[in-house]
């Protein structure tokens, strides 16, 4: 069974998020809901309180077939911030495990920490602008190798459902279905 994290700090868009872990469980693919701050109580970007799995400490030795971050302008500003989640980040990006970020998370995190190192993504709000790291390509998902990058909320279901596609390639079946199955009218993508 292939295994997630997904990386969760105060302030998070819980739209981005919630959508996120739910079709991965739908595909049966294992989510850990990890907190980045001391406490498995979250508050959301809007205010709603959603409780992780595990604080990120508890899971730092724990390896991972992707990590995922949501957008959300001071959950962003709080994983940069946070030196376990770049040692995280950089653990699996050496391991070649999937790095998964939509919306701000993309530029504020991977790029600002130089984590990209010139690879292609795509980001929220116009936030490539302000950082060296990374190609900024205009598209709602943007794959480079094992960096998987959406824009924002708009696309979560299309980020969602690319990410699964490429943890379960020897199922694909299985994600077609589920696609169609929730009424996601663009499947499949014309990019994959």
């Amino acid at each position: 069974m292939k295994q997630v994290a997904v990386l969760l700090a105060d302030g998070f868009e819980e739209g981005e998020a919630v959508v996120f872990i739910d079709i991965m469980r739908r595909l049966d693919i294992h989510v850990d809901v990890l907190s980045c701050m001391d406490s498995l109580i979250l508050n959301t970007y809007f205010g709603t309180k959603i409780s992780a799995d595990y604080l990120l400490v508890e899971k730092l030795s724990h390896t991972y077939d992707a990590v995922m971050m949501p957008g959300g302008p001071k959950g962003t500003d709080r994983l940069y911030a946070n030196e376990k989640v770049v040692d995280f980040l950089r653990r699996h990006i050496h391991e070649d495990k999937y790095i998964c970020a939509l919306c701000s998370s993309g530029a504020k995190v991977l790029a600002a920490h130089g984590l990209l190192e010139g690879r292609h993504y795509s980001t929220g709000d116009k936030l490539a602008e302000k950082f060296d790291d990374g190609i900024y390509v205009d598209q709602d998902v943007v794959i480079d190798g094992k960096f998987i990058s959406a824009k924002g909320l708009g696309v979560s279901f299309e980020f969602a459902f690319t990410v699964a596609k490429h943890l379960l390639a020897d199922n694909v079946d299985k994600v077609d279905w589920q696609a169609k199955h929730i009424y996601f009218k663009h499947w499949p993508l014309p990019y994959l």
